[in-house]
């Protein structure tokens, strides 16, 4: 009995890795080169660099948590909000006028809403999708501790009122 308790725990525990189906890889390999692109170029700092290297994985994260059918509604609308403010053209810092550099703001959004669906989704469903190499928990909290420095206190305060005051209405 014994060994089968421990068979289904570690199986319980266990992530298995997803593969990302072909148009989402497509999606993800173009981001991500951009991001690489854009960083060797310009010589972006080793901080900001770190940043918009996750925005392809959160973005697939988001992506993934929107249709999985064990994330309540609730928490959906909060991805939904997350994704819509990837993709909008119009954010705090647009794509449009700051370049890469734009997607700043979307990566600082992006975790203050997973902090927000981790208390209602359980992290082995949130950690399930997630593609990133470094663990996410960590990548929240650095980025958490890191939001005044990377986009200013000012805007910081803009992303959770937008975020939080959303996701009241929802």
């Amino acid at each position: 009995m014994d060994e089968m308790n421990s068979l289904v725990k570690r199986e319980t525990t266990e992530l298995v890795p997803i593969k990302l189906p072909e148009e989402h890889q497509r999606f993800y390999d173009k981001l991500r080169a951009k991001m690489e692109r854009f960083i060797k170029e310009k010589g972006v700092n080793d901080q900001i660099s770190q940043v918009l290297l996750l925005a392809p994985d959160l973005f697939v994260l988001l992506a993934r948590l929107m249709v999985d059918k064990r994330v309540p509604l609730e928490s959906k609308a909060i991805v939904g909000l997350a994704v819509t403010y990837f993709i909008s053209p119009i954010d705090l810092i647009p794509e449009l006028v700051a370049g890469p550099l734009g997607m700043v703001d979307d990566v600082v959004f992006a975790v203050y809403a997973l902090r927000k669906i981790l208390l209602d989704v359980d992290q082995t469903i949130v950690l399930e999708h997630w593609n990133g190499k470094q663990n996410l928990l960590d990548v929240i909290s650095s980025v958490v501790k890191t939001a005044d420095e990377l986009v200013g206190k000012n805007m910081v305060t803009k992303l959770k009122e937008l975020l939080f005051s959303k996701a009241k209405k929802k």
